[in-house]
């Protein structure tokens, strides 16, 4: 179920280990094995659980990071166990999941020591969009319509707030991060388990993105880590709306922060084709970009936008994930009172 990917002999996960989701957390153990030569090798090592539809080939990391485990090796055999925060793949797809054991060198490149593959498929019970839906653009406005919001946990397991959230991407959403302009919102509020929302149908206040491109629904739930994409749905963008705001939007790194947004029951023409629907977007008529970089979500790429953020101290950040305050990228290497203070202004969680 191992197999050392990375051509050393530094560590290895043992014969013993496994996971297990309980909502947004998931208890993560393991027996592992250092060498003499780990301990000055790498002075940072996690344990991190990946989920992908795909697979892993050749044993390589793929798909979407669900959570993260510090490490702090000791020579010789070590056993750990601990409950950290998850955010399970969005979709309704079956994932491959995959633990690995990663350091990071001087230079603060992560490595993968080794990988457990486990062989059964995971699906993820969460809510989620069912049968068709669409979504029209005119005069300033935003149509959504879908036949059915499911909550399929059990029945005692109440939804916490869900939000319908419409973003305008250059390319199709498939899970993790990703960048683009807010179009829309609505709030829907709570769902019982095993109860459904059918045929809804809103009419919200909406930015104009430019065609052509990518319309995404997202269906968000509040959780722990704020709102979490729970399904999503790629539609084709196929023109301009008729009508522009007076503001151009911005591009926008997505934060797990919901916008609030009045819903109402109006007509409007369909001017977007289904091919499947998306994500996140304030419901305000101008097109503001979204402020902030979610710190628990973005890529390095993202956060090495950050005006001083060095590639290492982004590295770190990512591997310091997640962080309850934001205080805590004080203790982030190579993250002093300047660089936090500036981090403060540009970062959410």
């Amino acid at each position: 179920m191992t197999q050392e990917t990375s051509g050393n002999a530094l560590a290895c996960i043992g014969e013993t280990h496994g996971y297990l989701f309980d909502g947004d957390s998931v208890q993560i153990n393991a027996e592992l094995n250092f060498s003499d030569a780990a301990l000055g090798a790498a002075s940072q090592w996690a344990l991190q659980l990946w989920s992908s539809v795909s697979g892993f080939p050749d044993q390589q990391l793929a798909g979407v990071k669900v959570a993260e485990l510090a490490v702090y090796p000791a020579a010789g055999y070590q056993s750990l166990a601990a409950t950290v925060a998850a955010t399970p793949p969005a979709g309704s797809d079956e994932q491959n999941v995959a633990l690995a054991l990663v350091f990071w060198d001087e230079n603060g490149q992560p490595t993968v020591a080794d990988m457990a593959v486990y062989p059964l498929a995971e699906s993820f019970v969460q809510p989620k969009l069912a049968g068709n839906l669409s979504v029209g653009l005119a005069d300033g406005l935003a149509t959504i319509k879908v036949d059915a919001i499911e909550n399929p946990r059990a029945e005692d397991n109440l939804s916490g707030t869900l939000a319908l959230e419409l973003w305008a991407l250059d390319a199709p959403y498939a899970g993790g991060s990703w960048q683009g302009i807010p179009v829309a919102s609505v709030i829907l509020g709570v769902l019982g388990g095993g109860n459904s929302l059918i045929d809804s149908h809103f009419v919200v206040p909406a930015a104009a993105p430019e065609g052509p491109g990518v319309l995404t629904l997202m269906l968000r739930e509040w959780g722990p880590l704020g709102y979490v994409t729970r399904d999503y749905c790629n539609l084709s963008l196929e023109a301009p709306a008729k009508a522009k705001p007076k503001a151009a939007a911005k591009k926008a790194i997505a934060k797990e922060e919901a916008p609030k947004a009045k819903s109402e029951t109006k007509p409007a023409a369909d001017k977007v084709k289904k091919t499947k629907s998306a994500d996140k977007a304030p419901a305000k008529a101008k097109a503001a970009a979204i402020k902030g970089i979610a710190i628990n979500a973005a890529s390095e790429a993202e956060l090495l936008a950050i005006k001083g953020l060095t590639a290492t101290v982004a590295k770190a950040i990512v591997a310091g994930r997640p962080y309850a305050a934001l205080n805590e990228l004080g203790k982030v290497k190579g993250v002093g009172p300047k660089l936090l203070a500036t981090l403060r202004d540009k970062v959410v969680l």
